[in-house]
Parts: structure tokens; sequence; C-alpha cells
């Protein structure tokens, strides 16, 4: 019975992810991918701060499968959420030996999952998909752990971090973790060695493509600089995660009188949750809800057994059905949001779908070796990159105001435009504040070089877009 449950689980997923909820796409999963595998280089002509991982993942997944990236990337996301959820449910039962806890962390996942997982095959949830499987071989035999394991778990954690930086945290809190827990120090060793395999792979590989610098200064001195604008926790999502996370607080009293080798959860369920730093937003609770889920499955099988026989309640049990009852019903509501559909329709693509008319009509008009370039360049913008089949001219960079602040973007951008400026240039004036005052210099540029041919107006949550075309190619005469 509760197999079947999961599948039925499962099944409703697969529909709804397919059919009716609107995650976005983001550019490092669709757009740089796209652009890898034209022979653009992340951390060469591609600047990016997060971390390779996904976008290599992303682009190996569109060479092998020739359709629209924004349906593969739905895809692969839909295959992600199944994974995670499968994975709850599994850890879960490991953990009580009952199927109806595991199928209780996995509806709990699959709830709340659409509320978090608004990015398809964000960063964060590549990162709570390697964390998660590591916990699942860890405590695959029960105590008994054996090298193998601990090397499997150390690879799984190292590779969490090729996906976001954050992931590092979670490395060393599980380090810890078997140092203070374990008596044979080699399984620290041998998870420190499975751990770091496939981060040193990566740093070989940049470094033979002389690419090592530059992904050091994105993806670490850029981010660790201060250059980002910081996002606060506000009171909307504060009462989400609170909500959301009201069963994790029993679970460590349970784990506390019972088997404390559960603490671990706690343990990187905290660890996780520091990717709510310093840009908190939903998505990037992603990395820690398949922990919460586990643990509120667990909880919540445990309650309903106390609860079972009603007839015989005593005043502490009646007191936790009516918190039951009143907490499900504010997840029952804030769940339920996620499901009303977008003004693009169910199903839609978000920060993709809303492009392709725009997109029609710069192909329309584009010749072959045409480029593009997007003012700004956001987390959405530049879909249009593979939605009309234009590279940039030279250098990719996006445009939030933080990127501009390095002096070498403006230096290099503004170089490369000198002698091969684009030949099309798209801005989005409701979007120019956020890339103020850097972009102005670009802005300039346009207004010198271009002229604006046509405008499509009231994109969906993009206001107009202005196209503009190069008039004054500025190429100077070889001697």
């Amino acid at each position: 019975m509760p197999r079947r449950l999961l599948y039925t689980l499962l099944a409703l997923q697969i529909l709804t992810h397919l059919l009716w909820l609107s995650p976005a796409a983001h550019s490092g999963q669709v757009a740089i991918p796209w652009m890898m595998n034209r022979g653009m280089t992340l951390f060469d002509d591609i600047w990016e701060q997060h971390a390779p991982g996904s976008s290599a993942l992303a682009a190996a997944a569109q060479s092998l499968i020739g359709i629209d990236p924004g349906l593969l990337v739905k895809l692969l996301n839909i295959a992600l959420a199944l994974a995670l959820t499968a994975l709850a449910y599994q850890l879960a039962k490991q953990l009580t030996d009952d199927d109806w806890a595991g199928i209780l962390a996995a509806a709990v996942f699959a709830w709340w999952e659409p509320v978090y997982g608004n990015s398809l095959l964000y960063f964060d949830s590549l990162v709570a998909l390697c964390l998660l499987a590591a916990l699942v071989i860890y405590f695959r035999n029960g105590v008994e752990l054996t090298t193998k394991q601990i090397a499997a778990v150390g690879l799984l954690m190292g590779a969490s971090t090729l996906f976001k930086q954050h992931a590092w945290l979670a490395v060393g809190v599980l380090a810890s973790w078997l140092l203070l827990t374990e008596r044979r120090r080699s399984f620290a060793l041998v998870y420190a060695g499975a751990a770091l395999i496939l981060p040193l792979l990566q740093w070989i590989a940049l470094w033979s493509g002389d690419l090592l610098e530059s992904y050091f200064f994105w993806n670490w001195t850029f981010n660790l600089s201060g250059y980002m604008d910081g996002v606060p926790l506000d009171g909307d999502l504060f009462r989400k995660l609170l909500l959301t996370n009201a069963l994790v607080f029993p679970f460590a009293a349970l784990a506390i009188r019972g088997d404390r080798r559960h603490l671990i959860l706690i343990a990187l369920w905290l660890a996780s949750a520091a990717l709510l730093y310093p840009r908190a937003g939903e998505n990037h609770a992603m990395a820690h809800l398949p922990f919460t889920a586990v643990m509120s499955g667990i909880v919540l099988a445990t309650s309903l057994r106390q609860l079972a026989k009603w007839r015989a309640w005593d005043a502490p049990r009646a007191m936790l059905a009516g918190l039951l009852v009143a907490g499900g019903l504010g997840w029952l509501w804030t769940g339920a949001v996620s499901y009303i559909p977008t003004p693009l329709g169910a199903g839609k693509i978000l920060a993709y779908d809303e492009f392709r008319p725009l997109a029609a009509q710069l192909r329309e008009r584009a010749e072959p070796d045409d480029t593009l370039f997007l003012l700004p360049e956001t987390d959405s913008t530049p879909q249009l990159h593979p939605l009309t089949g234009m590279l940039p001219p030279g250098t990719w960079v996006k445009g939030w105001r933080w990127y501009f602040k390095p002096a070498r973007v403006l230096e290099t951008l503004t170089a490369e435009w000198e002698g091969s400026p684009p030949t099309w240039i798209v801005i989005f004036p409701d979007l120019v504040a956020a890339g103020e005052p850097g972009i102005l210099q670009l802005l300039d540029i346009v207004q010198q070089r271009y002229k604006r041919t046509f405008t499509i107006n009231g994109i969906f949550d993009h206001g107009d877009a202005q196209v503009w075309k190069l008039v004054d190619t500025g190429a100077q005469a070889p001697p």
C-alpha cells in the first residue's frame, strides 16, 4: 500500500509539473549552456558568478538531446523533483523502518516543492540532491558504516560544491560529525579525500584551460567582495519558512531522546539553510527543504500513531491534534497558492515563453551572422539568445549593477564594442534601474550608434522591449 501511494504521488508530480505549474527558467541552466555549446566558455567569454556545475550539466544535456532548451530544462527539473521525492521517502523509511514515515516525508516535500522550487534545475535543488543522496548512503546499513559508504558519501558531498559554493559548509559539517561520532579516524580521511576528488578535477580542468584565475575571481573574490546587493529576509518569506519548518523542532527533541545519530539531519538542515544568505529568496530554501520533509514525515508518523485512538485522548494529545490541524490548514493555504495559473497560462515556462513573440520578430529581421546583447542581461532576458539563435558579439556578462563594479567589465565591453558591436540590442526600460549606474555607459553607445526599429509592449513581468539595430559600425579602416 505505501509503495503504491508513492508511485501515485510521483505520477501526480509528473502531471502537475508538466501541465500545470510554471517555474521560471534561469539563464544559468538555459542561455549559458546554449552559448557554451556554440563555442563560448565559462570564465573566459562568459563571466558568471555561480559555480559551474549546473551550467555544465545543462550544456551536456542540450548537446545530447536536441529539443527546445526550455522544454529540456523543464523535463530535467521534473526528473530532479521526482528524485528528491523518492530520496526523501527512502531516508525517512531508513531512519524509522516505517513506510508511512517515508510516504509522509515524500508528501511533505511534494507539497512544498512548488512553493520554493520556482526556478528550473536550480543550483540549490541540485545541492539538495547531492546532500540527501549522501545521507541515504550514510544510513543504508544502519549503525555499521563501511569504508565504501564513507567514500561514496564524500564523493556526493564534494559534488554538491560544484553546484554552489555554499555547499562547502555542509562538507565541513559532515566532516566534523564524522570526527566526533566515529571511532575510526580513518573514516574522516577517506571522506575528506573523496570529497576533494571532483573539486580537484574541476580546478585541474580550469587550470589546463588557463581559466583558474578568472574562476576564482568570479566564483569567490567577486562574491565575497561585497559588490552584490544583499536581500534581507522579509516577513512573508519568514512566515512561509517558519510554517514549513514547524516540525523540525519536535524532530530535534525526538532525536535527542532517541537515536542521536539522527541529529546529523539537523546539522545538515542548518548548513543547507545557510544558502538563504546573503540573498534570501524562496528558491534558496530548496537546499534545506528535503531535510525538512524527512524530519516532518517522521514527526507526523509518530504523532498520528499517538492520535489514532482518538476516544482515549488526554489533554496533551487533544492539544497536539489541534496544533496539527491549525498547522495543516496553514500548509494547505500556502501550498495551494502555487497552483494558481500565471497570466501566461498553466504549464508555461516563466522567463522564457513570454519572450517568444519578441524572438520571432527578431528572427525575421536577423541575418545569419548577426549578434545580440540585452540591456540588462538578467536571470531571464538572456533566454532571448537561444530563442533567436543569436550569440553576443564577444564577452557576455549579466547586467545587474554589481556586475559593472569591477573595472574590467565595462573596460572589456566598451573595447570589444568599439570594433565588433552587437548587431541588435534589446533594451528593457523597466529593468534599466537594476543596472545603474554602470549600464548607462552602454546605453550611451546605443544612442550614438543604433536606431530603434520596433518595440514590443507589455511583456509579462518585464514591461516594454525596445529593439535597436546598429547603423554606425564604427569600424576603423586598417592602416
